[in-house]
């Protein structure tokens, strides 16, 4: 006769089993997808684009200052190339890119004027400012006219435009190469390594412009 020890090992592990093969499926936790980075090189397509817009006049695209008054670009030529580089409010690409052309801008003061161009509001574009961390001459673009007409979609792109605003080139991204163009176009030696460490060597986009 079995003890009553044996029997009560037998009920467990007849439970156990019971329990093991009855339990309730637990869902594995889903794995969470690869945040696609947003930052890309730009498309030969894109190059094709800017290249139609270049001898063409944006003197009077109007653009918009952060305290609200609406102007044509023609304003904002103070007798000097204008560098507009074009930036959207919620992208970490133009956070990225915003160092390297807050140094282009600084050492090309004498030569030509620089304005970053948002189609944001101006809370958002204020933000995005002091997120950064940088002195910013902004300016909105209302409606996107002016990325539309210069064919841009993206932030990273930056344009040359003489003092009469005539379109002299249009970078489809930020890149050394493209930077390197625009000091020799402006007859400034190029920056430091250290300046631009960690620039994109080809030209890249980074997120889609609010349009």
């Amino acid at each position: 006769m079995k003890s009553p020890w044996t029997l009560a090992l037998a009920v467990l592990l007849l439970a156990g089993a019971a329990y093991w093969f009855t339990r309730p499926e637990i869902p594995t936790p889903a794995a969470e997808p690869d945040k696609l980075s947003r930052r890309h090189p730009a498309p030969p397509s894109d190059l094709q684009s800017a290249n139609q817009q270049i001898g063409h006049s944006v003197a009077g695209a109007n653009l918009q200052t952060m305290d609200g008054k609406v102007g044509p670009l023609s304003s904002f030529l103070q007798g000097k190339p204008l560098v507009l580089v074009f930036f959207s409010h919620d992208c970490d690409c133009s956070l990225e890119f915003a160092r390297y052309f807050a140094a282009a801008m600084e050492a090309s003061r004498a030569k030509a004027d620089w304005r970053f161009v948002f189609s944001d509001t101006p809370e958002q574009i204020s933000a995005f400012t002091t997120k950064s961390g940088l002195t910013l001459p902004s300016l909105r673009d209302p409606g996107a006219e002016l990325s539309r007409q210069l064919g841009i979609t993206k932030s990273g792109p930056f344009v040359l435009v003489d003092p009469q605003g005539v379109v002299l080139a249009i970078w489809p991204g930020v890149s050394l190469e493209g930077l390197k163009d625009l000091f020799s176009r402006l007859q400034l030696p190029s920056l430091s390594s250290s300046q631009l460490f960690g620039i994109p060597q080809s030209p890249t986009a980074g997120c889609p412009l609010t349009l």
